[in-house]
């Protein structure tokens, strides 16, 4: 005999909650404010229990299918060139997008979560690890959710993702095969951005081990707080770069990704220093302008035609049901490679060395 399937009756009982607590945690209801804990509970009551509605949609027959994609900014080719991939995948299965962008904001990111709980949406693909991840969390429980990037381990939702941390140990140990013992690393803020925090563990783990020195040069400011400036992450490279720049010990300078890059490579340039000859600089996500010739940025190729097609497949395995779905967590994760370009190359008086 089939056992019996859990209720949000069974969960509230399971977590010591009431059963309307757990059902507008799960249903995502707007407007309505529970603790992190209660969320927390709730959520892992539901996991424990096995938990998994038959999925509703609202939506008309006549109208088109349609899924909501959440990203911070539309002003890094990595979020653009990412969203035509799902837009590519997304067409060839029927289904139309609406992007949201946050601004690196968690209350602007909050209201679209309203906003996605109580409309027609088939489900919703955050191209970042979300800021509001207990209500994200008990949303997937009723609604089909996948997220782009590293995600926390405490989070059981389907994602797609590179690893950061080998892709830090991969432009370590460019940069070491080249001789540079004095590197400098240039971020936006770290907070609670996991991809950024590893890809940093990834090359100070490698550069410790080999006895290099780091410099670790993080933006004061928050984006969120500059969220209109489409600029910011080349002008945190930028201004950053200016500062690290006065120790003349550093000969290599990592960006956490290509527009920070950019901005490294001008204040160096700015500066009268040539690249590489007197530096070198390096990136990670590999967007359509590095490649340029003048640019020509060594970086982390991000993989994200791959990530788009696979977010998006993954999506509609939680949309159509297709077996083991509604049950399973899926986690893809690339391997990272990197595009080695003009922009590095041997440390001042470190050539014919090897590293």
């Amino acid at each position: 005999m089939a056992s019996k399937r859990p209720t949000t009756t069974d969960i509230a009982q399971f977590a010591g909650v009431s059963q309307s607590t757990v059902s507008m945690i799960l249903s995502g209801r707007p407007s309505v404010s529970f603790s992190p804990e209660t969320i927390q509970k709730v959520c892992a009551a539901a996991e424990q229990l096995g938990y998994h509605p038959r999925k509703k949609n609202g939506r008309r027959s006549t109208e088109p299918p349609l899924v909501a994609v959440v990203t911070p900014t539309p002003g890094n080719p990595y979020y653009s060139t990412l969203i035509q991939s799902l837009e590519n995948e997304a067409s060839s299965h029927g289904y139309n997008l609406l992007t949201c962008n946050t601004y690196y904001d968690a209350n602007t990111e909050g209201r679209y979560l309203d906003l996605l709980v109580s409309s027609f949406y088939c489900g919703v693909i955050f191209t970042y690890m979300p800021y509001n991840w207990e209500r994200v969390r008990a949303l997937s429980f009723s609604f089909p959710v996948i997220i782009i990037g590293d995600k926390a381990d405490s989070i059981d939702i389907d994602t797609v993702a590179l690893n950061s941390r080998t892709a830090g140990e991969l432009v370590a140990r460019h940069l070491l095969e080249l001789g540079h013992r004095q590197i400098a690393f240039i971020t936006t803020q770290l907070d609670n951005n996991i991809q950024r925090q590893r890809r940093l563990e990834g090359i100070r783990q490698f550069l410790e081990s080999c006895g290099a020195r780091l410099v670790v040069q993080e933006a004061s400011v928050n984006l969120h707080h500059r969220k209109y400036n489409l600029n910011i992450e080349y002008d945190v490279g930028y201004e950053l770069a200016v500062k690290a720049s006065a120790d003349p010990a550093i000969t290599a300078y990592i960006g956490v990704n290509d527009m920070v890059a950019y901005g490294i490579m001008d204040a160096l340039l700015a500066q009268g220093r040539s690249i590489p000859g007197d530096c070198s600089v390096c990136g990670f996500d590999n967007i359509f302008p590095s490649c340029f010739a003048n640019i020509s940025l060594t970086t982390i190729d991000s993989c994200l035609t791959e990530k788009g097609r696979d977010a998006f497949e993954l999506l509609m395995r939680k949309i159509t049901d297709q077996p083991a779905s509604a049950t399973s967590i899926f986690q893809i994760e690339y391997n990272p490679k990197i595009i080695i370009r003009r922009s590095t190359g041997p440390a001042p008086g470190a050539e014919g060395q090897e590293g």
